[in-house]
């Protein structure tokens, strides 16, 4: 029967193999030796994981919100998922990688050496990105993992632990929240006010010392009231003398009485509107100045009771701003430190072993049926020298 007629069957394959069964065992046995002494030989690297999730944004209760912050909290608010989402794009940003770099040394662990610091650090953020650090993201958990594989166990847990310690820092001392916004706001607003408040006190006292004034308003009444019982004697005095001059002399005692009485009641009334130093206090006002001081007097306390209740209604914004500013901060939650790995997590001795026998073994076999074809099919004549070459002429099948 002619070669190319023939049709080999599995059996025929197995019979094939087994003939070199010497080439294909010592193939396979070499192999898996150098496979055994590479793994036993490569180094060991280390992962350790730390899992964290992003704190969740708190809604605000402050009155302020809609009116003042509006705009702030429009640009600061954000989902859960987002949240995640900037957490690890600062993660996984050139400035936090070089910040490890630094912190770590691992140019050394890298052993990277150029005269060009720039191709140095290039080089590093490269096999830090590509070989040390994994981040990942959960979308529907929002949980990040910061997995971080080394050659030394140690580091690898240190590194993992790193990143969201830093984070963290990064959170409280670059992003401001919301509650610190309006706090720095209204704290700033309040010593405005505390300031006018202080002013305007001080000018009150000023202007009362200076004034002669301690309760307008009651001085006034008193004032107004002696001042029209004074004119209301004075005009009864005036009727009274004017009717007892139509009956009695000038000479006549009862009207001298009442002429005197009416001097007396003009010379009082003159005290009073001029303030002069004959008056009872010194805290008796003079009449003509009354409305002119009342008008003063009202503006101060005015602005002043202004400034009070602007500041009774910023005080509690302000204790509630600072309970916001706790609340708010936009810190991270640990879900898992990493630690120390127990077990290695590459090379995996026993899967290098495995895979690279039976690599071993197909190759060496398909070599042996190939070499088997060629031989048998009369191909080209230096093919087939050179896989006899390759196979040492081993004998064919007739």
């Amino acid at each position: 029967m002619d070669s190319k007629d023939r049709s080999i069957d599995f059996l025929d394959v197995l019979m094939i193999l087994a003939r070199h069964k010497k080439f294909i065992i010592l193939s396979v046995l070499i192999i898996s030796i150098l496979a055994v002494v590479y793994s036993i030989l490569a180094s060991q690297y280390w992962r350790s994981t730390a899992s964290i999730l992003p704190a969740e944004e708190r809604k605000s209760s402050l009155a302020l919100d809609s009116s003042l912050m509006g705009l702030g909290s429009a640009v600061l608010g954000g989902s859960f998922q987002l949240q995640g989402v900037d957490l690890v794009t600062i993660m996984k940003s050139r400035s936090f990688t070089d910040d490890i770099i630094k912190e770590f040394n691992l140019i050394e662990y890298f052993k990277i050496k150029h005269p060009d610091s720039l191709v140095v650090f290039e080089k590093a953020r490269k096999k830090f990105n590509n070989k040390v650090k994994h981040i990942s993201l959960d979308e529907e958990t929002g949980l990040i993992s910061i997995t971080i594989e080394t050659k030394d166990k140690y580091l690898s847990t240190e590194i993992a632990n790193y990143y969201w310690k830093k984070l963290e820092k990064y959170n409280l001392e670059n992003r401001m929240s919301k509650g610190k916004q309006k706090r720095i706001f209204i704290e700033k607003r309040m010593y405005e006010v505390e300031a006018s408040i202080d002013s305007l006190s001080h000018f009150l006292n000023t202007f009362q010392e200076k004034n002669n004034t301690i309760n307008l308003e009651e001085q006034t009444k008193v004032l107004i009231a002696l001042y029209s019982d004074l004119v209301a004697q004075q005009i009864q005095t005036k009727i009274e003398l004017e009717y007892q001059r139509t009956f009695l002399e000038e000479s006549s005692p009862i009207v001298t009485k009442l002429r005197n009485k009416l001097q007396l009641l003009n010379n009082q009334i003159k005290n009073m509107e001029t303030n002069e130093e004959t008056q009872v206090s010194k805290y008796t006002l003079e009449i003509d100045s009354i409305p002119n001081i009342m008008q003063q007097y009202s503006a101060i306390l005015l602005d002043l009771e202004i400034q009070k209740k602007l500041y009774e209604f910023l005080y509690p914004q302000y204790e509630d701003a600072k309970i916001e500013e706790i609340k708010d901060l936009p810190t991270i939650e640990i879900v898992d430190e990493a630690v120390p790995a127990g077990l290695r997590f590459r090379p995996k001795r026993a899967r290098i072993c495995i895979i690279i026998f039976f690599l071993a073994l197909i190759i060496s076999s398909i070599l042996v049926y190939t070499n088997y074809l060629l031989q048998e099919t009369g191909r080209d004549q230096k093919i087939r020298q050179f896989w006899s070459l390759l196979f040492r002429k081993l004998p064919r099948n007739e």
